[in-house]
């Protein structure tokens, strides 16, 4: 992946996911561009105006942070995918707390022998669901399971 295109899309999502860290963040965008290569291009060496503008709309609309043996602890804030949201607990661990996280499609959970911790004030918010915790409440999320919101 081209390294200034990097460094600029670590610096733009940094502000969308302030808790997440840069090699989170640099791990995710490597995926989208290595299952969609055209958008890296698209970005690189854009061919006009509306071009790079749909092509940074399509890698904002994904978010996907895999906490592999790890911890990703999202702490307040809000968080917003054009496309679909994934928080998946790998061998390690998710924490949310205090937030607001919306997507189309959202799942939350994970695979492997982690664990996902929703805490309390939280709301996930799907295209057709919303999932509240209030304040003192809490959902764990451990192993191969996950909830898919759509």
């Amino acid at each position: 992946m081209d390294p200034n295109l990097l460094n600029f899309l670590i610096s733009l999502s940094s502000g969308l996911a302030a808790n997440l860290s840069t090699e989170s963040i640099k791990a995710a965008y490597q995926r989208v561009f290595s299952a969609r290569p055209d958008l890296e291009r698209r970005i690189t060496h854009p061919t006009s105006g509306p071009d790079i503008q749909a092509a940074l709309s399509e890698v904002a609309g994904v978010l996907e942070a895999l906490a592999g043996t790890g911890t990703i602890s999202i702490n307040g804030g809000i968080i917003s995918a054009l496309r679909s949201a994934t928080f998946n607990h790998q061998d390690g661990s998710v924490h949310i707390g205090n937030a607001k996280i919306s997507a189309p499609v959202l799942n939350t959970g994970g695979t492997g022998s982690g664990t996902t911790v929703i805490g309390g004030n939280t709301e996930l918010r799907s295209a057709g669901t919303s999932i509240q915790i209030g304040h003192g409440a809490s959902i764990v999320i451990t192993g191969n399971a996950g909830i898919k919101q759509t």
